[in-house]
């Protein structure tokens, strides 16, 4: 007929290659080190529950780069603000409509 292929073979991807493909690497989320990655302020709001987010580790990551280099804890989070927005819609991706790498641990 025209118009038709042959069909392909699948052929099978190694995990780290596929994680890169589909999403769901480790992003590097640590609920023990004062919730690293949580959307939210630490693990002190209990009511928004545990979801980790890429967008909230950045900003966190951000704020602790600037901690240690000197930082105080306001200007810490100031030099952090512009991840924050991020950040915050993030949540309610990873609550409403999760992505890959959205992690919600209970």
């Amino acid at each position: 007929m025209p118009g038709t292929q042959a069909p392909r073979a699948l052929q099978a991807l190694p995990a780290d290659r596929l994680a890169d493909v589909c999403g769901a690497a480790d992003p590097g989320y640590q609920p023990a080190d004062g919730g690293l990655g949580r959307a939210g302020p630490g693990t002190s709001w209990t009511w928004l529950g545990n979801y980790y987010t890429p967008e909230a580790l950045a900003h966190d990551n951000a704020v602790r780069g600037n901690l240690a280099a000197g930082s105080s804890h306001v200007m810490a989070h100031v030099k952090a603000l512009p991840l924050l927005p991020a950040a915050v819609g993030s949540y309610f991706r990873a609550r409403f409509h999760p992505g890959p790498d959205d992690v919600h641990l209970p």
